[in-house]
């Protein structure tokens, strides 16, 4: 798809010299390459270091989309204001990114610190760019946090606000209404942050917990027959649960340098990564009892346990919902 793009935007400059109107399918093309830019700008930034080649090459791909971009305005060859300005935002946001590339060509430490802004605006504008066909229709979940005390017993319904204990077994189970991607991370009581999905492998297990996640596949975080186990460090403990409907580029990017940065520039991406998680405050989502309540089942260590699935709704483009609970000292 990318290289019929790129043959196609060579044909569409003939286009506008001889004046001719931009159909909407050069809009979506354009659309596409906005996208495609800005995904290779989060590649290079992310990268120990850059070629000053590189840094021109994106240049000269912005001022071709800046051109394109005017021009589709001035013949009005764009489908509504909302997804004009929103592309045209991104491609400002390019600007600072790929500048600051320029001028900080071996430090990732130096660029992420001075285009945080940039870095989150650009993010949530191509969260909604790239959804742009979906974007008034929510995300829907069928979701269950759920825990065990000491591991024994029934499990239990783990709520925002609520108290578990060192040794309590806890895990996630969801099942979307649609195909989509999934990011869970839990903050823990010692303040590291984590990925909990997706995830290869836990415990020595391989698991395979990826993206994208299938329509009506029911997942269970870690996996159907492991649990999370809560350790001695007690604290408050945060799960962000994250839906969008197209690979998250700038937050895996920003994960995995923050798995591989040192201590003092690990918590400033940390830091970062949760601010996208509570920048919308209308992307926090609770969940609710599922009028038409399914069971769920599964075993762990010989034994059989099921719950009634609840309901996640209106999960936007991008939006989040939070768990936060207290971690005590066991009882």
């Amino acid at each position: 798809m990318k290289k019929l793009i790129i043959i196609l935007l060579l044909i569409i400059p003939s286009i506008q010299i001889s004046q001719a109107a931009l159909p909407a399918l050069a809009w979506t093309i354009l659309k596409e390459l906005a996208i495609d830019t800005a995904i290779d700008a989060v590649q290079e930034l992310f990268k120990d270091s850059v070629k000053p080649e590189d840094v021109a090459k994106l240049k000269q791909r912005i001022a071709k989309l800046e051109q394109q971009i005017a021009l589709s305005q001035k013949q009005g060859n764009y489908p509504s204001s909302k997804e004009l300005n929103t592309v045209k935002q991104m491609v400002t946001n390019l600007t600072k990114i790929v500048n600051t590339l320029g001028t900080r060509l071996n430090s990732v430490e130096a660029r992420i610190s001075i285009i945080e802004q940039e870095l989150a605006s650009l993010r949530q504008n191509l969260l909604n760019v790239s959804s742009s066909a979906k974007i008034d229709k929510p995300l829907d979940f069928k979701i269950n946090y759920v825990y065990r005390s000491g591991g024994k017993g029934n499990p239990k319904t783990l709520n925002n606000d609520g108290v578990l204990h060192s040794g309590d077994y806890y895990k996630i189970i969801f099942t979307p209404t649609e195909n989509c991607y999934i990011y869970i991370f839990q903050l823990d009581s010692a303040n590291q942050l984590f990925r909990l999905f997706p995830m290869q492998s836990f415990g020595g297990v391989v698991v395979n917990n990826l993206n994208p996640i299938k329509a009506d596949k029911t997942y269970h975080i870690p996996s159907k027959n492991q649990s999370f186990e809560l350790d001695s460090q007690t604290g408050f403990e945060t799960i962000y649960f994250v839906a969008t409907r197209q690979q998250d580029i700038v937050l895996e990017k920003q994960y995995q340098v923050m798995q591989q940065a040192d201590a003092n520039f690990k918590q400033q991406i940390q830091k970062q990564v949760q601010q996208q998680f509570t920048r919308n405050p209308k992307g926090l989502r609770a969940i609710k009892p599922d009028p038409i309540a399914t069971e769920i089942s599964w075993q762990e260590n010989g034994q059989q346990y099921s719950v009634l699935q609840e309901r996640l709704e209106d999960m936007c483009n991008g939006c989040v919902n939070v768990i936060t609970f207290n971690h005590k000292t066991t009882k």
